[in-house]
C-alpha cells in the first residue's frame, strides 16, 4: 500500500462509507430483542415457548458464527471490498423478508440464516479495510466504527419499539423498513468503495510476490496463543452481552409495569450505549497515544474493561427503583465501551495485517460461539429462577474473560506481538 495512499481523504470517506453499513448490520441485529414482548404476544398463539424464541437469537448466532471465519478468509484471499457488498445485500434481504414472516420456522430461514450469513460478512473486511488504511489512527479509527453499533442499535431499538407498539402486527413494518433501506445502502457500497487486493506474501528479492495460501492463513493465526485467549475473552463479553441484548427489554418491562412497549425499548438501550458512547470515546484516544510506547496497553484497556462490567451487571438487577437501574445501565455500558475500544485493534497486534480479515473471522467464529447459549440460558433461567437470577449470572463470564486477557498480557504478548 503506497503510503500516500493511506494519508489521503478516502481513508476517511472508506470508515464513513463501513461506518453507515456496520450501523444496519448491528442496528438490525438488535431489533428482534427490541420488539421480542410484541413477536412473543404474536406467537403466543401457536404456544411459542421463551425457549423457541430465544433458539431464534442462538440459531442466528451459531450460523453467524461458523460462517465468519469463511468470510474472512475469503476477505483476504480475493478482495475485501466484494465480501462486504454481497453481504450487505444478503443482510438486507434477511431482514426484509423477516417482515413477512408467519412462523417462528419462517424466522429461522430469514433472520437466523440468511440474515445471519450475509452479517457474517461484515465486520472481517470492514475491520481489516480501515487497518489498512489507518495506521497512527488505528484505535480511534476502529471505534469511531464500533461507535455505529451503540448508534445503530439505539436508533433501530428505539424506531422498532416504537413502530411494533403501533398495532398487534405492526413490527413487521420495521423489518421492512430497515430491510429496504439496507437494499439502497448496497448500491451506494457497489459504487462508492474502492477495490483492494488479495494477502500476499512480501515480496522476494527479486521483487516479485507471491499469493498467500489458506493453509499458510489459518496456521498464522490459530498458533498464537494470546489471539485465542482473547477470542476466548470476546467469547465471555458476547455472552454477556447477547443475554443483555435479547432480553433486558422484556426485563424492563416485567419489571416495571408502568413502562409502554417503545420506552421499555428505548431504555434498555440508550442508558448503555450512551455510556459506552463516552466509554469508548476516552478509551480509543488514550490507547492510540499509549500504545505506541507500550505495546500491551490495547489489552490492558481489555481487560479493564472486562473488570467493570462485572459488578456493572450484577447492579443493573439488582439496585432498587428504575432510576438507579438506568444509572446502572449507564455505568455498564461505559465498561463494554472501554474493551470495545481495543478488542479487534488488540488482535491485529498480534497478527500480521495481510491475515487481519481472516484473523477478524476467526475471532468472531470462536465467540460468537460462546455467546449464542445466553439467550436460551437466560430464557430457560427466567422460567425456572427468575430473570434477575439469569443476568447477575453474567458477571462471572466477564470475570472469566478478563482472566483469560491478563493470561495472554503476562504469558505470551511479548513473543506474539508483530511490529
Amino acid at each position: 500500500m503506497n503510503p500516500a495512499a493511506k494519508s489521503d481523504n478516502y481513508k476517511w470517506i472508506l470508515l464513513g462509507l463501513v461506518w453507515v453499513t456496520y450501523f444496519l448490520q448491528q442496528g438490525t441485529r438488535q431489533m428482534y430483542g427490541a420488539m421480542l414482548p410484541q413477536i412473543k404476544d404474536y406467537f403466543r398463539a401457536y404456544d411459542v415457548t421463551d425457549v423457541q424464541l430465544g433458539l431464534v437469537v442462538s440459531t442466528f448466532v451459531l450460523v453467524y458464527a461458523f460462517a465468519v471465519p469463511f468470510a474472512g478468509i475469503a476477505a483476504d484471499l480475493f478482495r475485501r471490498k466484494w465480501v462486504l457488498v454481497l453481504g450487505t445485500l444478503l443482510f438486507s434481504v434477511g431482514i426484509f423478508a423477516s417482515g413477512f414472516a408467519s412462523t417462528v420456522g419462517v424466522l429461522l430461514i430469514t433472520y437466523s440464516f440468511l440474515n445471519a450469513i450475509g452479517q457474517s460478512m461484515v465486520p472481517s473486511p470492514s475491520t481489516s479495510l480501515i487497518a489498512q488504511f489507518h495506521t497512527d489512527t488505528r484505535s480511534t479509527a476502529l471505534s469511531i466504527y464500533q461507535m455505529a453499533l451503540y448508534i445503530g442499535i439505539v436508533i433501530c431499538s428505539c424506531v422498532s419499539g416504537w413502530v411494533s407498539g403501533l398495532g398487534p402486527e405492526s413490527w413487521r413494518w420495521a423489518f421492512i423498513f430497515f430491510g429496504a433501506f439496507g437494499i439502497l445502502w448496497f448500491f451506494v457500497l457497489l459504487f462508492f468503495l474502492r477495490d483492494t487486493p488479495a494477502a500476499s506474501k512480501p515480496s522476494q528479492e527479486d521483487g516479485t510476490a507471491t499469493k498467500t495460501t489458506f493453509r499458510e492463513m489459518v496456521l498464522a493465526i490459530i498458533t498464537k496463543p494470546s489471539f485465542l485467549l482473547m477470542t476466548l475473552a470476546f467469547g465471555m463479553c458476547l455472552y454477556g452481552a447477547n443475554g443483555y441484548k435479547t432480553w433486558m427489554t422484556t426485563y424492563l418491562k416485567d419489571t416495571f409495569p408502568s413502562l409502554t412497549p417503545t420506552t421499555a425499548a428505548f431504555h434498555a438501550v440508550f442508558w448503555f450505549f450512551a455510556g459506552a458512547l463516552v466509554g469508548i470515546a476516552i478509551a480509543s484516544r488514550i490507547s492510540d497515544r499509549v500504545a505506541k510506547t507500550h505495546p500491551g496497553f490495547r489489552m490492558d484497556m481489555n481487560c479493564i474493561g472486562l473488570i467493570m462490567a462485572a459488578p456493572a451487571v450484577f447492579l443493573v438487577v439488582n439496585v432498587p427503583g428504575f432510576v438507579a437501574c438506568c444509572a446502572a445501565l449507564f455505568f455498564y455500558g461505559m465498561a463494554q465501551g472501554v474493551y470495545d475500544s481495543n478488542f479487534f485493534a488488540a488482535i491485529y497486534d498480534v497478527v500480521e495485517s495481510r491475515f487481519h480479515a481472516a484473523a477478524t473471522g476467526i475471532f468472531c467464529c470462536g465467540a460468537f460461539i460462546i455467546g449464542s447459549f445466553a439467550p436460551p440460558v437466560l430464557g430457560w433461567m427466567s422460567q425456572q429462577l427468575s430473570m434477575k437470577a439469569g443476568f447477575s449470572s453474567l458477571a462471572i463470564f466477564y470475570l472469566l474473560g478478563a482472566a483469560f486477557i491478563m493470561i495472554a498480557r503476562i504469558f505470551y504478548l511479548k513473543k506474539d506481538f508483530v511490529k
